[in-house]
């Protein structure tokens, strides 16, 4: 008698224990996704979204209907009426985006709730099963339909559970108002709807009542969607009419450019991109919820959800170019589910052993140490562009060589995240930049042979200073700082040696850092020493760095070997005496003969040539 009261009481507060579980799972999920957004570079498809969102929501729906696109309006509008408030910033997109996963994941909860009532732990562990899964956080953070789909899909899930335990006509209303709502953000889910059905159809629910509700259901969907139908019809038959020019038709129909078809390694890399690369560890721990929930509806719909509407994808695919993985990236929904139940209602052996707790945080631990791998292979304009930021200066020229120039996705990372002033230089005339002392060469395509004339070209005068960017990785983007001497016309020492100017690029209490530009025409018959000094006011030397040329400081080069035409980067550190009071000094550059200490002398007579007066901080 006790323990029945006891387990009254433990059922009376498993929806309060469920509601904080809930809630602190989705405060770490949501933390996640918000770190983690820095970590995800732009693909090209995004920009389209601002492109098609650029004006009130009647631009939204003018850009849809006159075929400029093959998209359901749904998304779009909610994600222009969100740009309207918050701006068009990529960071605030994405947490629209996180928004809408978060909601598909509290719904989610929900579904658990109602579907394994014995256990407040499932809705919680859940949400908790897809932390470093790399297939959910890259689509949760889409700027894209894909994680309103994935709300939208929730949604019909939880319709769909309500109706088929009340079968009663407002609830099937409200379920095909969901198939409606999904229809309007994505044309595709239409399949989701056929995998619902399937259920239904093999469901111990089935009764003439459900049958004819669902009809209902599906008569509301139809008239709802029905202004729009006309819409899509011209879309599709837009999309074949392009395609077929193109050559890049699959099917019936679909989108055959840019969908996959179906073959065993499609569904192999579905698959690993769904575990993280981890089949076997998701299989042991799916395999033991089947084992022990097979009996419960529950499990059938996560089934459903997880496994069934993906094979109806991958099916229909067979005839028309309907499938990639985005377009199913809501399933991880259905196999999160799965997991979450099966951790929960693991067995204890022994009885107080926490198995299934264990199991759900050795899955977060292996997903958060195979994450990285998991993320696209982007080009990272919004890391790349924030680097060249942190080197510009004033009278700096960007010029482009086929890096993207004529590209919308490109220019749009250029307006947010390059320096305006540095954007507003931009050329694609190499000669107009060749003008300017500082110009930064970007491209795409580092060895393509005409890049690579033109670079070589710009080199003779800009010898490279800085390298931001890789061509060594599956993307390739590369930008150059190339710089001309400081001076046009050198000062002569001896009438052999022409340095064309000092660049001094560090100054503090320990040490000076400074970049001594030399160029002859024709070499010097000796070896001389070059001297950089830093002098007192009154003339006393305080410290100095003698030697040869250090080309790029790494390159040892005697006078009597330089290359005539060749510019040579002879970067000096000067280190500076402890306790050098703070001040004002002169650096200077002497160059003399070693064996002898005779200094050579500049065309006014001097020795010494004044590169610069500096400012000592304490």
């Amino acid at each position: 008698m006790l323990n029945a009261r006891l387990q009254r009481i433990l059922t009376s507060c498993a929806p309060a224990r469920t509601w904080w579980l809930t809630a602190a799972a989705l405060a770490l999920m949501t933390a996640f996704l918000l770190l983690g957004i820095p970590r995800l570079h732009m693909h090209p498809d995004e920009e389209l979204s601002y492109r098609s969102t650029n004006g009130d929501f009647a631009f939204v729906i003018h850009w849809q209907q006159s075929y400029q696109d093959n998209q359901a309006p749904g998304w779009f509008l909610a994600f222009a009426g969100w740009r309207m408030v918050v701006g068009d910033a990529e960071w605030t997109s994405r947490v629209f985006s996180i928004l809408c996963a978060m909601l598909a994941l509290a719904v989610t909860a929900r579904i658990a709730r109602r579907a394994f009532r014995d256990s407040p732990w499932v809705g919680g562990f859940a949400i908790l099963a897809l932390i470093g899964n790399g297939f959910f956080f890259q689509y949760a953070l889409d700027i894209r339909p894909y994680p309103l789909v994935m709300l939208v899909t929730a949604l019909s899930f939880w319709a769909l559970q309500r109706w088929l335990h009340r079968p009663v006509t407002r609830r099937a209303m409200l379920y095909g108002l969901c198939i409606a709502a999904m229809l309007y953000v994505h044309y595709l889910l239409a399949f989701v709807v056929v995998g619902q059905a399937l259920f239904v159809l093999t469901s111990r629910r089935l009764t003439r009542t459900v049958l004819w509700q669902g009809l209902v259901a599906g008569a509301l969907a139809a008239a709802l969607f029905a202004p729009w139908f006309p819409t899509f019809v011209q879309q599709v038959r837009g999309l074949q009419e392009v395609e077929s020019l193109s050559g890049t038709a699959r099917g019936v129909a679909g989108i055959g450019v840019s969908t996959l078809p179906t073959t065993p390694d499609t569904v192999t890399n579905l698959i690993l991109f769904a575990t993280n690369g981890l089949p076997l560890v998701f299989a042991a721990l799916l395999l033991s919820g089947v084992i022990v929930l097979w009996r419960r509806a529950g499990l059938w719909l996560a089934v459903t959800w997880a496994f069934v509407t993906p094979a109806v994808y991958l099916l229909v695919n067979l005839a028309a170019g309907v499938y990639a993985p985005r377009f199913v990236s809501h399933a991880m929904l259905g196999l999160a589910l799965i997991v979450g139940a099966a951790c929960a209602f693991m067995p204890r052996r022994p009885r107080a052993f926490p198995v299934g707790r264990l199991a759900l945080i050795g899955l977060a631990v292996l997903q958060l140490a195979t994450f990285s791998s998991t993320l696209p292979s982007r080009v990272p304009y919004r890391d790349l562009y924030a680097q060249i930021n942190a080197s510009v200066q004033p009278g700096d020229v960007l010029a482009f060589m086929r890096a993207g120039e004529d590209d919308g996705f490109v220019t749009w990372q250029i307006r947010h995240y390059l320096d305006p002033a540095l954007a507003d230089t931009l050329t694609t005339d190499l000669d107009a930049a060749q003008a300017s002392r500082r110009v930064w060469f970007v491209t795409g395509a580092l060895f393509a042979e005409d890049v690579q004339s033109a670079f070589h070209t710009l080199e003779d005068t800009h010898p490279v200073q800085q390298v931001i960017g890789d061509c060594t990785r599956a993307w390739c983007y590369v930008a150059q700082l190339m710089q001309a001497p400081p001076l046009r016309e050198p000062i002569v020492f001896g009438g052999q040696l022409p340095l064309y100017g000092v660049d001094v690029d560090s100054v503090t209490p320990s040490q000076i850092t400074a970049r001594l530009w030399w160029r002859v025409e024709q070499a010097p018959a000796a070896d001389y020493s070059i001297g950089l000094h830093l002098m007192a006011t009154d003339g006393q030397l305080v410290a100095q760095t003698d030697g040869p040329i250090r080309h790029y400081d790494a390159e040892t080069i005697q006078t009597s070997a330089m290359q005539p035409g060749r510019i040579y980067m002879d970067v000096r550190a000067l280190s500076l005496p402890t306790e050098l009071p703070a001040g004002t000094y002169r650096l200077a550059v002497i160059v003399y003969q070693s064996w002898d200490g005779a200094r050579l002398a500049l065309p006014d007579g001097t020795d010494s040539f004044s590169a610069a007066e500096l400012r000592l901080p304490q």
